[in-house]
């Protein structure tokens, strides 16, 4: 097992790594060690949002009012992108199913109809359906269900073993949400630019035939994951069970999109 990374893929900052393997983890940094989750806090919420799903609270094909009553929507379309909401605001930029537009918005979105459905204040429901059931220490989520967590890459150890082998919600349901959900639609991954297929699930970016993108190359196309601009990550690849998680002190730039592919490449290829 290595000890460290080679020299051509360590950081210039500080960080926290773990890839995980079956039965083995494989930690750099301090494990416990607190970072801004920033958009990697959609998977702590698209989970908590499916225990609502799974618990009958809220259906996927649920109709709800967004953009202020301009449009009704059902839920998948908040998780997967697919409401037509702007990246952040209550503003239209496409019909429905049209495109993939990145949305924050669509997140809270989905988080105000889980409060609304559970009676539950969203934060408080995460913590209660994610946090506490998973041991969770260090994550906190206190503001927008897209991009307000905190966190360890150990708690991120702990939310990849739940997503490899789920106990909060059904096998099916979980397959649903890690396989791409309106298939076939363009949009833009921002940071990484525009894809004709932008193949996501339900809250999750699966990888599919992306080629330029922060997946490894060397992942299967059903891995999924996402990756904040914290400079946070976490993919999951269910066909090889690998997984990486990864936390550091420097926000998205051009050593995450130039280093984080042949880091996870590294660990799938020499381990």
């Amino acid at each position: 097992m290595p000890d460290g990374l080679p020299d051509t893929l360590e950081p210039p900052f500080e960080y926290s790594l773990a890839f995980m393997e079956p039965g083995h983890t494989l930690e750099f940094g301090d494990s416990t060690l607190i970072y801004p989750y920033k958009s990697v806090t959609k998977l702590f919420s698209a989970l908590a949002i499916l225990v609502a799903v799974d618990r009958a609270m809220i259906d996927l094909d649920d109709e709800i009012l967004i953009a202020e009553g301009a449009r009704t929507v059902r839920l998948r379309h908040l998780l997967s992108h697919t409401s037509g909401l702007a990246f952040n605001g209550p503003v239209l930029e496409a019909g429905v199913e049209e495109k993939r537009i990145y949305s924050n918005r669509g997140f809270e979105e989905a988080s105000w109809a889980v409060e609304s459905a559970t009676g539950f204040r969203f934060s408080d429901w995460v913590e209660a359906t994610v946090l506490e059931p998973l041991g969770l220490i260090e994550t906190q989520i206190d503001g927008s269900a897209a991009y307000a967590g905190v966190g360890s890459i150990r708690d991120l150890v702990a939310l990849a073993r739940e997503l490899e082998a789920p106990t909060l919600i059904s096998q099916e349901l979980a397959r649903e949400a890690f396989s791409p959900v309106f298939a076939g639609l363009k949009g833009v991954t921002p940071g990484f630019g525009a894809y004709s297929d932008n193949t996501w699930g339900l809250g999750f970016e699966v990888k599919g035939a992306k080629v330029r993108t922060w997946f490894p190359r060397s992942a299967s196309a059903r891995t999924f994951g996402h990756f904040g601009q914290s400079g946070s990550l976490l993919w999951v690849d269910p066909v090889r069970e690998r997984a990486l998680a990864f936390l550091g002190a420097e926000p998205f730039g051009p050593w995450h999109k130039n280093h984080w592919q042949r880091i996870g490449d590294y660990f799938l290829e020499t381990l």
